[in-house]
C-alpha cells in the first residue's frame, strides 16, 4: 500500500455514528439538518452566479469577489456533506480537506474583503438583500423543521416511558400474584437494618413492623442470626446466599436466605425460603438411613456368622473364612461413609483412608495417598471399597508393605469430559525391589480385573510390571 494510500485509508476509525450510539432520532437530527443546510449552501452560489450574470455592470473586482463568496458557501456546504458522511463512513481525512479547503477560501475572501468593503457598502443591491432574506427564510424554516423532529422525539420518548410504565406495573402484579401464599418471605432493608418494605411475611417475619429497627421482635438471636450476613453485605457490596436457623421461643425456624445489594442508597434485599419443613424432614431421614444402615450391618455381621458356622460345619479352611469376613468389613466400613453423608455418596481421599486404616503406623510413612476432592456414587463406593482391601491386604502380605523398603501410593485425578461430566482415573502402584506376579487368578484377580471395573461402568487392568502390583481403572465421577 502506498503512502497516500495509507494517509486516505480509514482502517481504524470508526463513522460518528458510534459516539452517537446510533439513536435513530439524534441520527435523524443530524442528517437532516446538515442536509437542508447543505442544499442552501449549494443554492447560495447558484444564486450568486445568476445576480452576476443579470448585472453586467458590476466591475471586475465586484465579480472575483462574487466568486470568492460563491466559493467559499460551495465549502461550507460540502463541510455539511461530509458530516453527513462520516455518520456512517470514517472519511475523516476527506473530510478535514474539504475543511482545509473551506479555511484557506474564508482566508483568501477574507483578505480580499476588507479593503473592498468601503466601495461595496456604497453599492445599493436590492437584490441582495432579497436574497439573503431568502437565505435567512430557508434557515428559519431549517430551525423549524428541527424543531419539529425534535417535538416528534420527545412524543416518542413519553410514550416509550408510559409502555415500560404499565409493563413495569403489570410485572408487579404477577410478581404479587407469583408470591402471594408461596414459603418465600421478601424485604427491604435500609443501612440501619430498619425494614422498609415487606411482602409475604411468614411467621416469624408476620411478627415484623415496617419502619422499625425491628430484628429485636424477632427474638435475641436475631441481631446475630440475620443481622450479621446483612451487615457483611452492606460491607462488602457483594451479594450472599446462606442457611439461617432462628430459634423464637420453643420453636426454631430454618430458612435459605439470599442477601442482595439494593442500589446506591446502601439498601439491601432479603428473601428468606422457609425450609423448616424441609430440615424435619431431612432429620427424620437420617434418622431412617442410619436405622437402615445399623440393620445392614447387622445383616453382614449376621452373614458372617453363618459363613464362619457353616465353614466349621463343613470343615473349610479358616483362611477362607476370614478372608471372606475382610470383605464384609470392607462393605460395612463403605456403609459407615455413606450414613455420614446421608447416602448421597462418599469421598474418594477418605474412602481409599478408611480401607487403608488396618495398616500398622510404621508402615502408614510408606503410603502415599493424592487426589483432588471427589465423591463417587454410593453403588461405585462400594465396589472401590471391595478392590482397595483387596489390594492393601495383598500388599501388607505379598506386596509393596511386606518388604521393608517398599513403597505404595494412591493417586486419582479428576478430568472433564467431552459429552459433559466428569472422569476419575485412580492408579494403586506398588514400588519393591523383587515382586513375584501371582501364579493363580483367584477372586480377588477377577474383582480387580473384571468385576469392579464393569460395576464402576468404567474399564480398568491388574498388571505385575518389574516395580510391583499396579492397579488402574477408569470411571465416570
Amino acid at each position: 500500500m502506498s503512502a497516500i494510500e495509507r494517509y486516505f485509508s480509514a482502517a481504524g476509525f470508526i463513522p460518528h455514528g458510534y459516539c452517537l450510539l446510533w439513536r435513530p432520532d439524534v441520527l435523524g437530527l443530524h442528517v437532516v439538518s446538515d442536509a437542508i443546510i447543505a442544499l442552501a449552501y449549494f443554492s447560495i452560489p447558484l444564486a450568486i452566479a445568476a445576480f452576476v450574470r443579470r448585472r453586467p455592470d458590476l466591475a471586475a473586482e465586484h465579480r472575483r469577489v462574487a466568486v470568492l463568496f460563491a466559493t467559499f458557501i460551495l465549502g461550507c456546504g460540502l463541510t455539511h456533506v461530509f458530516g453527513i458522511v462520516v455518520l456512517w463512513r470514517p472519511f475523516y481525512v476527506e473530510d478535514g480537506l474539504v475543511k482545509a479547503f473551506t479555511a484557506l477560501v474564508s482566508l483568501i475572501t477574507a483578505a480580499a474583503l476588507w479593503p473592498m468593503l468601503p466601495r461595496l457598502l456604497a453599492i445599493p443591491s436590492p437584490h441582495q438583500l432579497s436574497l439573503a432574506n431568502q437565505q435567512l427564510q430557508a434557515e428559519v424554516a431549517a430551525r423549524r423543521e428541527a424543531v419539529a423532529e425534535l417535538e416528534a422525539a420527545r412524543a416518542g420518548l413519553e410514550a416509550e416511558v408510559l409502555r415500560r410504565t404499565e409493563e413495569l406495573e403489570t410485572l408487579a402484579r404477577r410478581f404479587e400474584v407469583a408470591t402471594d401464599g408461596s414459603v418465600i418471605s421478601l424485604a427491604e432493608l435500609d443501612g440501619d437494618l430498619r425494614f422498609l418494605w415487606l411482602h409475604n411475611p411468614r411467621p416469624p417475619f408476620d411478627r415484623l413492623v415496617v419502619g422499625e429497627i425491628t430484628q429485636g421482635r424477632l427474638g435475641p438471636d436475631a441481631p446475630r442470626v440475620l443481622g450479621a450476613p446483612a451487615r457483611q453485605v452492606l460491607a462488602s457490596g457483594e451479594p450472599l446466599r446462606t442457611e439461617v436457623t432462628l430459634p423464637i421461643g420453643e420453636e426454631s425456624f430454618s430458612f435459605d436466605v439470599k442477601i442482595t445489594p439494593a442500589g446506591q442508597g446502601g439498601r439491601i434485599l432479603i428473601a428468606a425460603s422457609d425450609i423448616t419443613e424441609q430440615k424435619r424432614q431431612q432429620a427424620h431421614l437420617q434418622v431412617i438411613l442410619r436405622e437402615l444402615a445399623h440393620r445392614a450391618k447387622n445383616l453382614l455381621s449376621l452373614v458372617d456368622g453363618i459363613a464362619r458356622q457353616t465353614a466349621r460345619a463343613e470343615d473349610l479352611p479358616v483362611a477362607l473364612v476370614d478372608r471372606f469376613s475382610a470383605r464384609l468389613a470392607a462393605l460395612g466400613d463403605a456403609y459407615d461413609l455413606l450414613i455420614t453423608d446421608d447416602w448421597r455418596g462418599v469421598d474418594l481421599a477418605a474412602l481409599v483412608a478408611a480401607q487403608l486404616a488396618f495398616i500398622v503406623p510404621e508402615l502408614r510413612e510408606r503410603v502415599v495417598i493424592d487426589g483432588p476432592a471427589a465423591t463417587v456414587r454410593p453403588e461405585v463406593a462400594q465396589y472401590l471399597a471391595l478392590a482397595l482391601h483387596e489390594l492393601a491386604t495383598n500388599a501388607t502380605k505379598y506386596g509393596a508393605l511386606s518388604d521393608a523398603d517398599g513403597r505404595l501410593s494412591v493417586r486419582w485425578s479428576v478430568e472433564p469430559r467431552a459429552e459433559g461430566g466428569s472422569t476419575v482415573r485412580l492408579a494403586w502402584e506398588e514400588a519393591v525391589k523383587a515382586v513375584a506376579p501371582p501364579t493363580r487368578t483367584g477372586f480377588g484377580r477377577s474383582l480387580l480385573e473384571r468385576i469392579v471395573p464393569r460395576a464402576v461402568g468404567g474399564e480398568g487392568g491388574l498388571s505385575f510390571p518389574d516395580t510391583g502390583a499396579c492397579w488402574r481403572v477408569v470411571f465416570p465421577l
